[in-house]
């Protein structure tokens, strides 16, 4: 796929570290805008438009960058997708500086095709939501301000499937949402609830690998979280059907793995929820099912159902607007083996055992960005 332009992708290891270091230097605002917004890589146009916002720096100016960086092998390019339209990766020099180890110790970014796509659709949800969301408050647009807003704002999507990840989401909850008993929680009472359970469960998760694949030597007491797990654990083997696992026990994890995120803290009991359709294949019953399950999880945490809007980002306006219909067909009742008198989307409500007056407290919205044509992908 990205033969064509291998040959111009210069090693680092042919570069001395002195003039490595010089071009790091000289070129901050872009291994910024790369690193911090863009977890190490990023379209070129999408990077223009942050150098411009978050430093003042024209696209020529920036472009320059780009060309010096590639010069001394701390970015190189690859293709994004099928088109010539290309992506920019930093290499393993930048990405050692930034986490302050040597190059043998850092990673190099491996890619995939979905991985790419969350990339774009989450710098472009930044671009065209968070920065004029900061606007409106009158906030500096710089890149720190942008990561504490986000921090602050509940807005989770960086949050990855990994035990740190979520961990570090749990705790942000904690400060920002209504969490039910909340005060007896913080007064030592009562130690068990839905959101405390999930929390332990998740801090366990991440002490034993800790201590058990990257080796750290803990000397923190996590016995009551590690009984905790082991209950919860316990509990699941009595339910014998799935449906009543994710209805009973689906967690923040599962909620990140199915690649929801928070839009923003409660307002009132009213929240929105968003999801990137980043492999093109948006279906329905994935979309019904993780949100009625993060209804059902949101209830267990916070003491009452909440109003929830889906925001479902999208770059196929075809797909949408055929998605958006499939919503009213009428459903299939399987026992009956007929069709229903309740249409597609009521039977999400139904098959989940949802009571009626509660299939009105989530709407979902979709929202289409045209990647493809803005960035010729």
């Amino acid at each position: 796929m990205s033969h064509m332009y291998k040959s111009k992708n210069i090693s680092a290891r042919t570069k001395s570290r002195a003039t490595k270091e010089e071009c790091f230097s000289r070129n901050i605002p872009a291994l910024n805008i790369l690193f911090y917004i863009g977890k190490g890589f990023m379209l070129k146009k999408q990077l223009n438009t942050l150098a411009r916002i978050f430093y003042h720096i024209n696209e020529h100016k920036a472009n320059d960058m780009i060309a010096d960086l590639l010069s001394y092998g701390l970015l190189i390019k690859k293709q994004a997708t099928d088109t010539r339209t290309c992506i920019y990766i930093l290499t393993k020099f930048p990405l050692a500086m930034y986490y302050e180890c040597s190059t043998r110790d850092s990673c190099s970014i491996k890619l995939n095709n979905r991985k790419i796509w969350n990339n774009i659709y989450r710098t472009e949800f930044i671009i065209r939501q968070v920065i004029p969301f900061m606007e409106q408050l009158d906030m500096e647009l710089s890149l720190e301000n942008l990561l504490h807003f986000l921090t602050d704002y509940c807005i989770s999507i960086f949050t990855t499937e990994n035990q740190m990840s979520v961990y570090q989401l749990y705790q942000n909850l904690y400060e920002k949402f209504p969490i039910k008993d909340k005060e007896l929680l913080h007064s030592g009472f009562p130690h068990m609830s839905d959101f405390m359970n999930d929390f332990y469960k998740v801090t366990a998760d991440l002490y034993h690998y800790q201590r058990n694949f990257l080796g750290y030597r803990i000397d923190d007491d996590f016995s009551a979280c590690l009984d905790v797990k082991d209950k919860l654990e316990r509990e699941k083997d009595f339910i014998s059907s799935p449906k009543e696992l994710k209805r009973n026990y689906y967690s923040l994890f599962n909620m990140v793995s199915a690649g929801f995120f928070f839009i923003g803290k409660p307002n009132g009991d009213c929240l929105t929820i968003g999801i990137f359709d980043k492999c093109n294949n948006m279906y329905l019953k994935k979309i019904y099912d993780n949100i009625i399950c993060i209804f059902l999880m949101l209830e267990r945490y916070l003491g009452f159902y909440p109003h929830i809007t889906l925001q479902v980002y999208m770059c196929d306006a075809d797909n949408m607007y055929a998605l958006h219909a499939k919503e009213s067909e009428s459903g299939f009742d399987y026992t009956r083996q007929e069709n229903s008198h309740y249409n597609k989307r009521d039977t999400f409500f139904k098959n989940m055992k949802i009571p009626r007056q509660y299939w009105d407290y989530i709407a979902v919205d979709y929202i289409c960005y045209p990647l493809r044509e803005k960035y010729h992908l």
